[in-house]
């Protein structure tokens, strides 16, 4: 599928935020990506005013070292509301918690489900296995004492996006191989699976990785190695490349979003195979026509279809039995 008329509009525009920026990037490093990366994300986060949950505050929540900062959207209503702990995109180096705010409050609103966005340890300073230390602490936390904020222990989802995709695939995972089976599900968006594996495995990696689309191949490299600098960990450790590794017993059922033009989307659907072949339930949906990151974008149509079927995807899984 051809790529829509407000996804290539989008990319020229990205393009040219780029090249404004590109000296700067490479002269200043990392806190400059990341103020590059909020730029990108604010200039196209979209309209918010018509999808603003009711109660918007800030939570502390346990992470691997000590309390980290995370943000709760609820619903409103009378009752616990289902849980979701949303975990954000960036190459687990940049985003936060205000880039992802337009696509965490959205999830909110249309699901009726609380979402607890983490603020999680961010590479270089803090690499592998930080983060997901972070988010391994916060789910456990949710799945005891949800309650605390009027959520729903018995109801808990994980959710995230690109590298937050890959970090709430390796907690379901790692919840399951502890034996823990309380979390419901797991929602993956356009996730990482498999960073050690060659480009050319993926044909999405081959067609769309060239830089034209987003992300590149070199940008996903450049990810796994900031997240591994200084770890001894290597990068086909399943707690970093899932793809391939044995799927345990009594992990959450997923739903899988990709994008059509994304290099990531090829390992993603080669995931949720797995997860079949291995006899979980887990749905798959490509949005055929847009790129990667493209669910944060609130000013493109497609990303607010998208919105919506998430949301529907996460009451679904959260309201059975």
């Amino acid at each position: 599928m051809v790529l829509d008329d407000q996804s290539r509009a989008l990319l020229a525009e990205y393009d040219a935020m780029k090249a404004a920026w590109i000296e700067r990037v490479m002269a200043e490093g990392i806190g400059t990506s990341r103020a590059f990366a909020d730029a990108v994300f604010d200039r196209f986060r979209g309209p918010d005013r018509d999808v603003v949950p009711p109660r918007i505050e800030g939570l502390g929540l346990p992470g691997g070292k000590g309390a980290r900062p995370a943000r709760l959207y609820h619903p409103g209503g009378d009752g616990p509301v289902p849980v979701i702990l949303f975990l954000h995109g960036g190459g687990w180096s940049l985003g936060g918690l205000d880039s992802y705010a337009g696509f965490a409050m959205s999830i909110a609103a249309l699901s009726g489900c609380a979402v607890a966005a983490l603020d999680y340890r961010l590479a270089p300073e803090n690499g592998f296995p930080a983060a997901l230390d972070d988010s391994l602490a916060a789910a456990r936390h949710l799945l005891d004492h949800a309650g605390m904020f009027g959520g729903d222990r018995t109801r808990v989802a994980v959710m995230g996006d690109s590298a937050g995709g890959n970090l709430a695939a390796v907690v379901a995972r790692e919840l399951a191989l502890a034996g823990d089976t309380r979390l419901k599900g797991q929602i993956l968006v356009y996730p990482m699976t498999d960073v050690v594996s060659p480009d050319d495995r993926f044909a999405s990696r081959t067609l769309y990785g060239q830089g034209q689309h987003f992300l590149a191949n070199a940008g996903i490299a450049f990810a796994r190695d900031t997240y591994l600098a200084g770890s001894d960990a290597r990068p086909g450790d399943p707690r970093i490349s899932l793809l391939d590794a044995p799927v345990p017993a009594g992990i959450a059922a997923a739903f899988i979003l990709t994008a059509g033009h994304d290099p990531l989307r090829d390992e993603a659907a080669a995931y949720h195979a797995q997860l079949e072949r291995a006899g979980v339930a887990s749905r798959y949906h490509c949005a055929g026509s847009t790129i990667h990151a493209f669910a944060s974008f609130g000013v493109l149509d497609v990303a607010q279809d998208a919105r919506r079927m998430l949301a529907d995807a996460a009451r679904e899984m959260l309201t059975k039995g």
